[in-house]
């Protein structure tokens, strides 16, 4: 056996060891889609669409705003943590802890402050704000960034279910049992399911950051700090620009929504949503197991290993794809009503339209993560701008005469152009044709 191959085959890891891995994930995903069904219904009932849609609407803007403040960072870390781990730079992956921590603190207190000042102007304008609401969710936003940030770096070191933990186990768990508590002592509004989020999402941040303590390397303790700052700018750019279109292509519809329609519409069609987006659990859950995976392989130069990991992967994502897919689109309206009671059945052919775009993400497969991870993250950042600004026109031109329907026409319209120009650059930049691997 040659040296190359000796080498190729230490760094790969088998793929029995990488499917346990994703059953830690996916159990940590159940527990967050369980923990998270059971709230989003709790706070359906109890809100009724128009407080719910004041909660869902500050979700969404605080969301959006967070990935500024992120900028590019999760991925960045997942990616540079895997190869200077790989390569023993112990230095570096201090330094890139100590420049995202300060990073996101300067931005943070950024977007918080114009936030802040911002809030009287959308209070007047946008139905869907309510001003108690929308102040919690901005003291909310730095500390989603953080979360993710810290995530991010333990996926690097392969610690993938402990950086799923905080905001999939931790999180999830803490803010149903909150909410149900407070119901049950006090009164309870938008306002306060909030501030509840926002007190959950600080306990699973500082439990993240204690993991990300224990977990790090020894030497990286000793080790003096070592910085590429230059070469992480370059590649936090169209990361975080990446980042940002991403979530302009998942929150355009909920947005334009709230220009346009009342909060009652939001919350039901924000119920539609969250439902469908069920459908992409297992890509979720692949996309971050098989991140410092792909990393690695690509870094070592092993195109064959890295053909063989998205080959078995894809077979997994098609079944649990086309399984989530058909119950959303046959049961629709019985799912809505079931969950969030007979006020959001209005959102039944939403659902199946949405459900139908999430499908077609899925059997796309880990496209952008392929990309992002072989630093090809420019390809990616190409194809969201094009799909944000279909996204936002094709929004805007239906969504006043359509409502619900044509959100939801419009944001499947785009996933499909989406996903059919990540295929084109994954077979363009790496050689692999990822429908040909089912």
């Amino acid at each position: 056996m040659s040296k190359a191959i000796e080498r190729h085959a230490a760094i790969r890891t088998p793929f029995s060891v990488i499917l346990k891995g994703a059953a830690g994930s996916a159990v940590l995903k159940g527990v967050a889609l369980l923990f998270g069904v059971l709230a989003t219904a709790f706070l359906g009932r109890v809100l009724m669409p128009t407080q719910y849609g004041y909660y869902a609407f500050a979700s969404t803007v605080v969301t959006l705003l967070a990935l500024p403040v992120q900028c590019g960072l999760p991925q960045l870390m997942t990616r540079e943590i895997a190869k200077y781990q790989l390569e023993e730079r112990w230095g570096h992956i201090r330094g890139l802890l100590l420049r995202a921590n300060q990073l996101v603190v300067v931005l943070g207190f950024i977007m918080v402050t114009g936030l802040a000042l911002a809030l009287p102007v959308l209070k007047e304008h946008v139905l869907a704000v309510d001003r108690p609401t929308f102040i919690w969710a901005i003291v909310l936003l730095p500390l989603i960034a953080l979360n993710r940030v810290r995530g991010g770096a333990l996926i690097g070191l392969r610690k993938v279910v402990l950086g799923m933990l905080p905001d999939n186990g931790i999180r999830a768990v803490l803010f149903m049992a909150f909410i149900a508590l407070w119901y049950w002592l006090w009164p309870f509004n938008s306002a306060v399911a909030m501030a509840l989020q926002v007190a959950a999402t600080a306990i699973a941040f500082l439990s993240g950051a204690v993991l990300l303590m224990r977990h790090l390397p020894r030497p990286v303790h000793t080790s003096a700090a070592a910085f590429e700052t230059r070469s992480w700018v370059t590649a936090i750019v169209p990361l975080t620009l990446t980042d940002a279109l991403l979530i302009v292509n998942l929150q355009a519809d909920l947005l334009v929504l709230g220009l346009f329609r009342d909060a009652a519409d939001v919350g039901i069609y924000r119920a539609a949503v969250l439902v469908a987006s069920q459908v992409t659990i297992g890509l979720t859950v692949a996309n971050e197991v098989l991140a410092p995976h792909i990393a690695r392989l690509h870094q070592a130069g092993d195109r064959a290993g890295l053909q063989s990991l998205v080959r078995q992967a894809q077979g997994w994502l098609a079944l649990s794809g086309l399984v989530l897919a058909g119950i959303c689109i046959l049961a629709d309206r019985e799912i809505l009503t079931f969950v969030f009671g007979s006020a959001y059945a209005g959102g039944a052919a939403a659902l199946a339209i949405l459900a139908a775009g999430q499908f077609i993400t899925v059997m796309a497969g880990t496209n952008s993560v392929l990309l992002n991870m072989s630093g090809n993250e420019r390809d990616v950042l190409r194809v969201f701008a094009v799909s944000a600004i279909a996204n936002l026109a094709a929004n805007f031109a239906l969504v006043p005469t359509f409502g619900l329907l044509g959100a939801a026409a419009a944001t499947t319209a785009c996933q499909l152009i989406t996903n059919g120009l990540l295929l084109h650059y994954v077979h363009r930049r790496l050689g692999l044709k990822i429908l040909r691997l089912l």
